[in-house]
């Protein structure tokens, strides 16, 4: 009995990945054309409202981390955390884990709002939410940071 993906007949059957052979001379010069034919080039589907979105956005994003107050706010909990180790001991060393959880959350937001435009646009995709995941993903790991810093502080004093 035969495998389930061969055929019965083994003796008709041609590999999959055999070149058909063109039967007349017509067919043979298609296949001759369709094999130098250029690759299309990659079109960059590009709209005005997203890059002004996407800038806005950005810029919006930037004021926010340099001028304003809001770092020290989402990030605050830093100055709680015990850096030089001497503290108490905290079940599952959840203390080792405030500041690569805020780093981490920091780097992954830069990344998102700097390089995912540039993937959007390459690949024809909407820009304008990268600087919008970028603030989530700083808002999440301010919290995730703090949950951290709060369930550690019990075990410091």
């Amino acid at each position: 009995m035969a495998a389930p993906h061969e055929p019965d007949d083994s003796e008709s059957a041609e590999p999959a990945d055999a070149p058909r052979v063109p039967d007349n001379e017509d067919e043979a010069d298609e296949a001759d054309d369709s094999d130098h034919r250029a690759r299309p080039t990659p079109v960059v589907r590009i709209r005005v409202w997203d890059v002004v979105c996407t800038c806005a956005l950005l810029t919006m994003l930037v004021l926010l981390a340099t001028v304003t107050t809001w770092p020290s706010r989402l990030f605050g909990f830093a100055r709680d955390a015990c850096p030089d180790g001497s503290c108490g001991l905290v079940p599952f060393g959840a203390d080792q884990y405030i500041f690569p959880v805020m780093w981490g959350g920091i780097g992954a937001a830069v990344a998102a709002a700097a390089l995912g435009p540039i993937v959007s646009l390459l690949r024809g995709w909407y820009m304008f939410f990268w600087p919008i995941m970028a603030a989530l993903i700083l808002m999440l790991s301010s919290l995730a940071g703090y949950a951290l810093t709060t369930f550690s502080e019990h075990y410091w004093h």
